[in-house]
């Protein structure tokens, strides 16, 4: 009899055990790795885009470059430049 109730004890332990935690658990590892790569994804995708490589490879037509240059083919300023003299 007294067997028999442990028996039972230690299967409802082991059912809580099982249902209250590990599944829960591994859900939400699922998802989390799922947003992970997505994430990812979506990160490489932008990187991508960025370096002037759309959805084909290659460089679309129409896109600009990351350096703007002007017409000259000089860099763009950055800004006025000031020169000074060091008074003593």
């Amino acid at each position: 009899m007294l067997k028999t109730v442990l028996l039972l004890l230690l299967a409802y332990i082991a059912y809580k055990f099982i249902f209250g935690f590990v599944i829960p658990v591994t859900r939400a590892t699922r998802n989390v790795r799922r947003q992970f790569k997505a994430a990812q994804e979506e990160m490489a995708a932008r990187m991508q885009e960025q370096q002037g490589f759309g959805p084909y490879g290659a460089n679309p037509q129409g896109a600009t470059s990351a350096n703007p240059r002007t017409d000259a083919g000089k860099p763009a300023s950055k800004g006025d430049y000031i020169e000074f003299e060091e008074v003593k």
